[in-house]
């Protein structure tokens, strides 16, 4: 299987603290407490021809996690809003990932920062998909014992996702699952489903809520029961189908966990069902009919 990146490119302009500037002319201090305590919230979301998707889910989520944190967003969702479609605009890219990162700004003593006066910017770059035979095939998963620090909010924390890709690059899998103590938790950048007996299940505690995962389960609302429970690692691997969900992968069908195969070992007819109720409502084509 071919080695998948997301994304190679980058825009030509970014936002950076109230202003739209060449990504060449922003900089950061080297005291920012994002950079060197790691302090900071991010966001990341598509843009389906030149409009932003599932916008208020992911301001929604943005500004809980700023608050849970203490940082203070700058600028309104409306406003966050007109910065991005101004961005869309400029650097002329209508399939887009939009990446915000906000951090408290200078350190203060390297621990404490100043709320008034936090560091915000947002990155435009043209979206890659993964390969169609990911979809239409289906991908592989590998586990790593982990719990995320303040799982429910999208930190900038991504050690140990960090440290597992040259793992997950060198066994093929398109994510590593953290799980702890026979307990199933999440992929490292996405959400994750089980499907059996026509039930989508998915992990309730110490996940980040997916704003991606909310969407798809309100498809699946229609057709099929939805559980949002405790899953264990042994119900995972006898489970009849999986899926894992996410801004960058929209619904991607999961035939393999650390080399064990779920149920037929292929893509499944709710998941099939599900990507193709996603494509229909998003207006996305990344994804292939199945």
């Amino acid at each position: 299987m071919k080695e998948f990146c997301m994304p190679a490119s980058k825009s030509l302009y970014c936002f950076l603290n109230g202003k739209i500037l060449p990504e060449q002319q922003a900089h950061v201090s080297l005291h920012d407490i994002g950079l060197i305590r790691s302090f900071g919230v991010s966001e990341v979301m598509r843009s389906y021809g030149g409009t932003t998707f599932l916008f208020g889910d992911h301001m929604a989520r943005f500004f809980r996690s700023a608050s849970s944190l203490g940082l203070k967003v700058p600028l309104s969702p409306n406003k966050i809003e007109k910065v991005i479609l101004a961005l869309l605009e400029k650097n002329q890219i209508d399939e887009a990932q939009i990446r915000m990162i906000l951090t408290g700004g200078e350190a203060i003593s390297g621990i404490l920062f100043d709320k008034q006066y936090p560091t915000f910017f947002i990155l435009i770059e043209k979206f890659i998909p993964f390969p169609h035979a990911l979809y239409k095939k289906g991908a592989k998963l590998i586990t790593y014992e982990y719990e995320r620090t303040f799982p429910t909010l999208k930190t900038t924390g991504y050690i140990a996702a960090v440290a597992q890709q040259a793992r997950r690059i060198k066994e093929k899998a398109v994510e590593i699952l953290f799980i702890s103590k026979g307990k199933v938790f999440e992929p490292s950048t996405s959400n994750i489903c089980i499907v059996k007996n026509n039930t989508v299940v998915t992990p309730k505690e110490n996940v980040l809520a997916g704003t991606t995962l909310n969407f798809t389960l309100s498809l699946a609302h229609s057709f099929y029961a939805i559980e949002r429970r405790e899953v264990t690692l042994k119900e995972l691997l006898l489970a009849d189908e999986v899926f894992i969900t996410a801004t960058n992968k929209e619904i991607i069908p999961i035939i393999d966990v650390d080399g064990k195969k779920i149920g037929t070992g292929k893509p499944g007819s709710v998941t099939k069902h599900l990507i193709n109720l996603f494509r229909e409502r998003s207006g996305s084509d990344v994804m292939p009919r199945l």
